[in-house]
């Protein structure tokens, strides 16, 4: 009687140290903390000299020893079970991982599953091993082990089914951990793609009042947080304006660090060129050096503007024509393409040169513009931006070009940048 009022007691005591656990486990956030605690309350809970776990690593299909607790293994001992990589079958471990049932070895010294090595890495002399899957939701996520009872020369059943209700409980507190780490490092990412975004839109000026009845106007908007469209207004010597648009290859960050790139370049060499097509030449040899064998390239088209007389000269690397708007009819400028910046070395760049009249306009834009999707996946076109601008009287014309594509796109995610910078002269 005694005998078994002490295993009640014993087992009453057990399961409260497992409700306690479970209360433990759930104050945890991060895996980082999770782990040492879980082995803590492992040993705790099955009344075991050490407890150890093993971390499953399912893309090499291997298990990599996570952490130890024991006070009498050194440093040097936990560093050296952590080189382990022990594959899934192999060994006790790897047993119990490939069966993903719980294992009770009574006598760990006789068992050829042992790996004898790990005694003589720690200086623990192992006895009796009980090992148990840690699963959630049919995903292997690794195996804890406890080693040693106390209070008897083997670990026994009563010990195994404790042992795999704690590993449940830690299950879920590893997989709940691990989402709470994923959403924190989203919302790290959404805090510092939301940066960058601030920081690429103080790239974008606001276009300037030029005066003499001409103006500018301008917009961007990336498919992401940040993008590889980029336009600017640099005002010249002779009160005449450079300006320009440009679609850097790819989108997000890489896009958007080279954009950041091709920005300074120009704003450090414009002033030092006699023309547009000589300033393309100077870019296109710094940007191929810059991204030489890495696969991006800028395409842009550029212009100088006089608003004065309204003389444009204008130049084209691998970027769609400018359109000029004159009495709704849309046309093209014809100018000799060279090719994007950043493709080949040493191309030449040609240069044409026109008038903007009173009440005509020049758009400049990229190709997102005309590839614009709706929810069916069909494109804007270039037809539809031309019948958009021919059909307009006011000036500007990108601000009603721009509510049409937004129109067309609805509630579908933008598929690519959209820049769009307009040159015009009052009536």
């Amino acid at each position: 009687m005694k005998t078994e009022a002490g295993n009640d007691s014993k087992l009453a005591i057990r399961l409260q140290k497992l409700c306690e656990a479970n209360q433990d486990l759930a104050r945890v956030e991060s895996v980082e903390n999770l782990v040492p605690l879980l082995l803590e309350l492992a040993r705790d809970v099955t009344d075991a000299e050490a407890s150890s776990f093993f971390n499953y690593d399912s893309p090499r299909q291997v298990l990599r020893f996570y952490t130890i607790r024991d006070e009498a293994i050194s440093d040097a001992g936990e560093k050296s079970l952590k080189e382990m990589a022990i594959p899934l079958g192999e060994g006790i471990v790897g047993w119990v991982a490939r069966k993903r049932q719980p294992l009770i070895v009574a006598d760990a010294q006789n068992d050829e599953r042992f790996f004898q090595d790990a005694d003589k890495s720690t200086g623990l002399v192992t006895r009796s091993i009980l090992g148990v899957p840690v699963v959630y939701a049919d995903e292997l996520l690794g195996v804890m082990e406890v080693l040693n009872p106390k209070d008897k020369t083997s670990f026994d059943d009563s010990d195994k089914e404790l042992l795999v209700s704690f590993a449940n409980l830690a299950a879920v507190a590893i997989f709940r951990a691990r989402l709470l780490q994923e959403r924190l490092e989203q919302q790290k990412l959404q805090i510092q793609m939301e940066t960058a975004a601030k920081i690429q839109a103080l790239f974008r000026p606001i276009p300037p009042e030029i005066g003499s009845g001409s103006h500018i106007w301008a917009f961007s908007k990336p498919a992401r947080f940040v993008g590889g469209d980029l336009y600017d207004i640099i005002p010249m010597p002779g009160g005449s304006y450079l300006t320009y648009v440009a679609d850097v290859s790819d989108k997000g960050l890489p896009a958007a660090l080279i954009m950041a790139a091709l920005w300074y370049r120009i704003r450090s060499e414009a002033g030092l060129h006699r023309d547009v097509a000589s300033l393309l030449e100077t870019l296109n040899a710094a940007l191929t050096k810059l991204l030489e064998e890495e696969g991006y390239f800028a395409t842009i088209v550029i212009a100088q503007y006089w608003p004065l007389g309204g003389e444009l000269e204008i130049a084209c690397g691998g970027h769609l024509p400018a359109l000029k708007i004159s009495n709704r009819t849309v046309e093209p400028l014809q100018v000799e393409s060279g090719p994007a910046l950043g493709v080949i070395c040493c191309p030449r760049y040609d240069k044409a040169s026109f008038h903007i009249s009173e009440g005509e306009s020049v758009l400049l834009l990229t190709d997102g513009v005309s590839e614009s999707e709706n929810a069916d996946g069909e494109l804007f076109g270039m037809p539809r931006v031309t019948d958009n601008l021919s059909r307009q009287g006011d000036l500007p014309r990108g601000p009603g070009l721009m509510g049409e594509i937004e129109t067309w796109q609805g509630s579908t995610e933008p598929n690519d940048d959209i820049t769009l910078l307009e040159i015009w002269r009052d009536i």
